[in-house]
């Protein structure tokens, strides 16, 4: 356990590496003999496996970052770790991104942590984690305390594995994609904490409708359809309060949307057409 600790603390004060965009992984350059993500810090020093890996179909563009940790493997090499400091400002206090748990052994675990630069990038300001497999890709939203959001954030991405009396038990395969921070318009603003928008009929089928509720009439919006696969299968505009979009074209089935304003995420969730 003191060994991970180490390693874990080892990096988070080794990496200095500093970034504006949150685009996605799209650019990768070799490392040795692992290709990894331009300006990410990744735990690549074992020959088991590289910790990131080019993804096929992922939500932005070809690539996306996957994770595997070391489990079930000997105390001090538990966790596939990847890491990036971002800079970002008081408004921006969500954090979104797409999360795909591929393999998973009992002990394991993924996990997404942001930390603050006031407590030097140790105590986490944002944090998600579970320890089950996902249905495919699931749109992830973590929100950050907004009262000790600094000028940079540490990004933590782990595919990790729990102690156990032999060593550390458990198996992770995690891909991460649409990594992206957004402005969180209903926390930042007081206004906007009744603004809604709905999808119907439920289930839809060859039209649906995106009413929307506490918006100013006449703003454009973004919707975007997404199928398990994480592929990008709809992508439309309209205008509040409500606009209507063809969708009998598309298969039965599970969707995920996102609807975005401006390029930030306004509300995501799941839509079934039949």
């Amino acid at each position: 356990m003191t060994k991970c600790t180490n390693l874990v603390l080892a990096l988070l004060f080794g990496f200095t590496l500093a970034a504006q965009n949150t685009d996605g992984f799209e650019d990768w350059e070799y490392e040795g003999e692992w290709e990894v993500p331009v300006g990410w810090e990744v735990n690549n020093t074992f020959e088991v496996y590289p910790c990131s890996v080019k993804e096929e179909e992922a939500f932005s563009g070809e690539y996306a970052l996957r994770l595997r940790s070391f489990g079930p493997s000997f105390e001090g090499y538990a966790s596939g770790l990847a890491q990036r400091k971002f800079y970002v400002t008081p408004i921006d206090a969500l954090l979104a991104l797409q999360v795909k748990v591929d393999s998973l052994l009992s002990g394991g675990f993924a996990a997404v942590r942001a930390y603050g630069k006031a407590s030097n990038y140790l105590d986490p300001i944002g944090e998600w984690q579970i320890a089950e497999l996902t249905d495919g890709f699931e749109h992830i939203e973590i929100l950050l305390d907004e009262q000790r959001l600094p000028d940079s954030v540490l990004l933590v991405i782990e595919s990790g594995t729990t102690p156990g009396p032999l060593g550390y038990d458990g198996y992770t395969e995690m891909v991460v994609d649409q990594l992206e921070f957004v402005i969180n318009v209903s926390a930042s603003q007081e206004p906007g904490r009744n603004r809604k928008a709905r999808i119907f009929p439920v289930p839809a089928r060859e039209q649906a409708t995106v009413r929307f509720s506490g918006w100013q009439a006449g703003l454009e919006v973004q919707l975007e359809l997404w199928d398990v696969n994480g592929r990008l299968v709809l992508q439309t505009r309209g205008t509040t309060p409500a606009f209507t979009f063809e969708c009998g074209g598309l298969p039965r089935g599970v969707y995920g949307y996102r609807l975005k304003r401006n390029g930030s995420i306004i509300q995501a969730d799941r839509i079934v057409l039949h």
